[in-house]
């Protein structure tokens, strides 16, 4: 697969990252819904999962893959300096690039953070483990060994 499997990896990474990091969000608003006395079905849940992966995936996609790129560029270069765990470094690179972003976005937005299934600290904790396992993902796509 040679050199493909970056760019390869890089945008299946930003795609998961972007479709768990919806769904989870999504799950985090329908659940404060239901905390405040909504009845939400089980095909309300299906049919605004989906309604948000197709509205908010794309534009939070593009952010995910501009995160990325800074992200995994900056873990290359820690792994040529330090000999650290691959999986390991792409992880926390993941995790903590959700973590900047989400921090921007409400800078930009005027303290309104934009991805509402993360205006709770566990949301956005939620938000990074997804990065996290999209790092990991992104390891794993990457590896020359595979």
């Amino acid at each position: 697969m040679g050199w493909f499997r970056y760019p390869l990896g890089l945008v299946l990474a930003s795609i998961f990252m972007a479709l768990a990091g919806v769904i989870v969000q999504t799950q985090f608003v329908l659940a404060a819904l239901s905390g405040a006395g909504a009845d939400v079905s089980a095909a309300d849940r299906l049919s605004m999962t989906l309604a948000d992966i197709a509205g908010l995936g794309p534009l939070y996609l593009v952010f995910i893959l501009i995160g990325f790129v800074i992200a995994f560029a900056a873990s290359a270069l820690v792994l040529r300096l330090a000999p650290l765990p691959r999986t390991l470094v792409y992880a926390v690179a993941g995790s903590v690039c959700m973590f900047v972003m989400l921090t921007l976005m409400r800078e930009v937005f005027f303290g309104v953070p934009v991805i509402a299934g993360a205006r709770s600290l566990t949301g956005e904790i939620s938000q990074a483990v997804c990065g996290a396992l999209a790092g990991v993902f992104y390891a794993w796509m990457t590896n020359r060994q595979g």
